[in-house]
């Protein structure tokens, strides 16, 4: 394989400019073609960021030839599907998160993936940010004494009509599109899977979490509660809360470029000192973790396993939303995989 990687969009959509940017800094590839449903907007997305090819199926661009890698940037209903297929077309995958809706769907990509000989990654873009993996190695290696819980939130204004991410068919809901965020960081500082996890939510008519609250107990007696939603003003923080000491992380999912500076703070009771990380375009840094797992035979940061734990950990939260919303308030306990 040639050392610089052929990158492909599947889906020009509002978070795919973010991967042109990434890819364009990339010394390892290069974007060369995107795939729309919609041959005008797979044109117009190519002029304006001048990629070479364009096409009006996404089975079309699976089919070409000369390219490496394919970014799946579609609803999530349709992320495994896609990304099976693009496997088994030969063709590398990063996608967006979630993976899948199901751990069955994890599965088959999985499959597909040993099958093929060919990576997929889930694109959780922050985990492979300097602030993230700084404020990991603290809260694992003892500086805020025994772990006690961690607390996450993450939501926004979601006003725009007929977006996937308000319908229930497609994958929609708080839970999957932002609230996978403080899960997946508490799985990766747990490092276990949750024993047990009970949510609430406010559902709409259509059935879609607008707010969701959840809360993980993980087998080691550590804690973690979060809250998203589609419903408040865009809100970002995690605190992880240990015996000793505090960390404190103010932009932990979307910091600069596309928000604020990245902000992490070490507090002892009321006395804290920042600790200083660099600011870097954590979407560039997931296509370098990629592309060093393609080219060099590097383990990525976001493994499959990681993936399909994840999955299966928002289908328990999402179960015990409903069964609450519908009279039952037991919470749902962790099945095995």
């Amino acid at each position: 394989m040639s050392k610089s990687l052929r990158w492909a969009i599947l889906g020009p959509g509002r978070i795919a400019p973010r991967l042109v940017r990434a890819i364009g800094a990339s010394t390892r590839g290069h974007l060369a073609a995107v795939a729309s449903r919609d041959d005008g907007r797979a044109a117009a997305f190519a002029a304006t960021h001048g990629i070479a090819q364009a096409f009006g199926s996404y089975q079309a661009l699976l089919q070409a030839p000369d390219l490496d890698v394919v970014y799946i940037a579609l609803p999530n209903h349709l992320h495994a599907e896609w990304s099976v297929r693009a496997l088994q077309a030969g063709k590398h995958v990063l996608c967006e998160k979630p993976l899948a809706l199901t751990v069955e769907q994890v599965d088959a990509i999985a499959a597909a993936s040993r099958q093929s000989g060919c990576v997929a990654v889930e694109a959780f873009m922050y985990l492979h940010h300097p602030q993230i993996r700084r404020a990991i190695e603290l809260a694992t290696d003892g500086t805020l004494g025994r772990l006690e819980l961690m607390v996450g939130t993450f939501s926004f204004y979601l006003a725009h009509p007929g977006d996937p991410r308000a319908e229930r068919e497609m994958g929609g809901g708080s839970l999957w599109d932002v609230g996978c965020y403080p899960v997946s960081l508490a799985r990766r500082i747990a490092g276990l899977e949750p024993d047990t996890v009970a949510g609430l939510a406010r559902f709409d008519a259509s059935g879609v979490d607008r707010t969701f609250i959840g809360q993980l107990r993980f087998p080691d007696g550590w804690l973690a509660q979060f809250d998203s939603g589609f419903a408040a003003p865009d809100r970002e923080r995690v605190e992880i809360v240990g015996s000793d000491a505090t960390i404190i992380l103010d932009a932990p999912f979307l910091p600069e470029p596309d928000g604020p500076a990245p902000s992490l703070r070490l507090c002892r009771g009321r006395e804290c000192q920042t600790i200083d990380v660099p600011s870097v375009d954590q979407y560039r840094a997931e296509v370098d973790d990629i592309s060093a797992v393609i080219l060099d035979g590097a383990s990525p940061r976001v493994s499959l396993d990681f993936s399909r734990g994840n999955v299966g950990t928002l289908m328990r939260l999402d179960q015990s939303a409903r069964q609450a919303a519908a009279g039952s308030s037991a919470p749902a306990t962790w099945l095995d995989r």
